[in-house]
């Protein structure tokens, strides 16, 4: 009982229409971190959240019916120059923050500023956001009208707007709330500290820490349905903070949670899924998105025996990367030299897998070995493992194997505020987690790229080859163009200099009670679509 694309609802009668009113409650891996900032953190505990109250993407979103294209959004069209060095934005007009100020221009400058610059205040100093450098290198952020931006690079950018439409990639920061503080000094100034205002379909109703996010409809949101209808149709989501998998198992299937959170350790796995079925049948529908890569990252910036690339490359050498599967990705996956699941449509041009390492086993551990003695750790070492606590399967699956090399991996084991903290750090020697893809290679930059510039990067180098090989796939023109480039970054940061080591591909999966109607379900990336605008309740199926 699955799906792809869609949400799978059997006992939707063919005929049923989205209706106004009713409550979602959904689970949420944990509190919101980083005081709901997404220029601060790319976590799923935000923006399971982050949608609905800031929008569902940007200037431009990925469009529900087909993530694969770029939908306008606070923007209603845009234009580039003949070298694609400047992007010009019309801004839409009729669109209000939640606290009844319209949404400018000047909105949307300053907050290109923010992202690209940061700012400085009395001294202090905020950096520019994470995904700043991913962007492109900008010259300058300029009004250009009344309801029209423009953005400058240094360098031909032509895949910017797919860039930009990435839903991490949010507008939560008001310019006449945001503005004064930083002005005063308060250069850290966080959306949270604002009262989290933003454009999304519905407002903040009430936040408890640990506890509950509330949002209630938003009645002057500016988006419609193809009927003409305002949008959202619900009157209020719930977002019960749950950082405990079972517990969450438990409140769904007695009736508590209308959906399920999104999330590594949250996502389901087949025993629990199971469960699921054996107790609810028909009355629980599953999403399957395409969940990411599971892998372990290196801090190279580090001290150590991985600071050799031969060491790096026998650890991605000696795991049993089909073995991760069933234990570190709950049963749901795949790995090279497949391409995925035939049922969930990802573009395979793109398909965030090298096709390499694919030798038996035996042959690819016995070259490992040879690679460890070469670099004169024949006996081994200790290298230590930052560790989410909320799902310590996967680095416990990395240590049974290592130890078989003769690494000793020591787990760190944190909780969500650690982990937060401590992965954009230099604090440990390596971590692992799960990469989100993208569904276009430019978007990689900030889980790839060189620390300094990307903190948000899971391998930590400050390697100025990587900064080229993005510069070159950024003024690349046509797919094929891109596409040897994008195999190029692979074979360059997996295999030749080994700074990650990709594991197995997740295959995410949700579940949703089947009155839970006009879920738009993405074929990849669960970052996507999380506004919830278009969700309705079909109380007829509920009775």
């Amino acid at each position: 009982m699955h799906l792809s694309g869609v949400l799978f609802q059997p006992a939707a009668p063919l005929e049923a229409e989205a209706r106004y009113g009713g409550k979602l409650t959904l689970a949420n891996r944990g509190d919101p971190p980083a005081g709901f900032d997404p220029m601060r953190t790319s976590s799923i505990a935000l923006h399971h959240v982050a949608g609905a109250l800031f929008g569902p993407g940007n200037l431009v979103m990925r469009c529900r019916e087909n993530i694969y294209f770029a939908c306008p959004a606070l923007a209603t069209g845009w234009s580039s120059n003949q070298t694609s060095t400047e992007w010009t934005f019309t801004i839409r007009r009729g669109v209000f923050w939640h606290d009844g100020v319209p949404f400018t221009a000047e909105d949307v400058e300053f907050w290109f500023n923010l992202v690209f610059f940061g700012a400085e205040s009395n001294g202090k100093v905020r950096a520019p956001a994470y995904f700043a450098n991913e962007l492109g290198k900008v010259r300058r952020v300029e009004l250009a009208g009344r309801d029209t931006v423009r953005v400058v690079f240094a360098e031909r950018n032509p895949h910017f707007i797919e860039i930009l439409a990435n839903p991490r990639f949010k507008i939560a920061h008001p310019k006449h709330l945001m503005a004064p503080e930083i002005e005063r000094g308060n250069v850290s100034v966080s959306p949270l500290d604002v009262g989290l205002v933003g454009t999304g379909p519905f407002r903040l109703g009430r936040y408890r820490r640990g506890s509950l996010v509330r949002l209630e409809r938003f009645d002057a949101y500016w988006e419609r349905d193809e009927s003409g209808n305002r949008l959202p149709y619900l009157d209020r989501i719930d977002y019960v903070v749950i950082p405990e998998p079972y517990a969450m198992d438990i409140a769904f299937r007695s009736g508590r949670l209308d959906g399920t959170a999104r999330g590594q350790g949250h996502y389901l796995t087949t025993e629990r899924m199971k469960r699921y079925v054996d107790e609810l049948g028909e009355s629980v529908a599953f999403a399957r998105i395409e969940g990411g890569n599971f892998r372990l990252a290196f801090n190279v910036l580090r001290p150590g025996p991985w600071q050799d690339a031969r060491v790096r490359r026998a650890i991605a050498l000696w795991i049993d990367k089909p073995a991760a599967i069933p234990i570190a990705l709950g049963g749901f996956g795949w790995t090279s030299p497949d391409l995925g699941p035939p049922d969930i449509p990802i573009p395979r041009h793109f398909t965030n897998w090298p096709k390499f390492d694919i030798e038996p086993l035996d042959v690819r551990r016995e070259e490992a070995g040879r690679l460890m003695e070469e670099a004169g750790y024949g006996r081994g070492f200790s290298m230590d493992h930052l560790t989410r606590g909320l799902n310590t399967a996967p680095a416990e699956f990395l240590k049974a194997q290592l130890s078989g090399l003769g690494v000793d991996l020591r787990l760190r084991i944190v909780d969500e505020g650690e982990w937060n903290r401590a992965r954009v750090s230099l604090d440990y020697d390596s971590q692992q987690g799960r990469l989100t893809p993208s569904p276009i290679p430019e978007g990689t930059e900030s889980v790839y790229g060189r620390y300094s510039i990307n903190p948000d990067a899971y391998a930590k180098h400050e390697d100025p080859r990587v900064d080229e090989l993005y510069r070159r796939l950024r003024r690349a023109g046509g797919l094929a163009q891109r596409v040897a480039l994008w195999r190029e970054i692979e074979r360059y940061l997996f295999v030749e200099q080994t700074y990650i080591v990709p594991i197995a591909e997740a295959v995410n999966v949700v579940a949703y009670r089947s009155y839970v109607r006009g879920v738009a379900v993405p074929t990849e990336d669960a970052h996507t679509n999380t506004d919830f605008a278009t969700v309705w309740i079909d109380e007829t199926v509920r009775r």
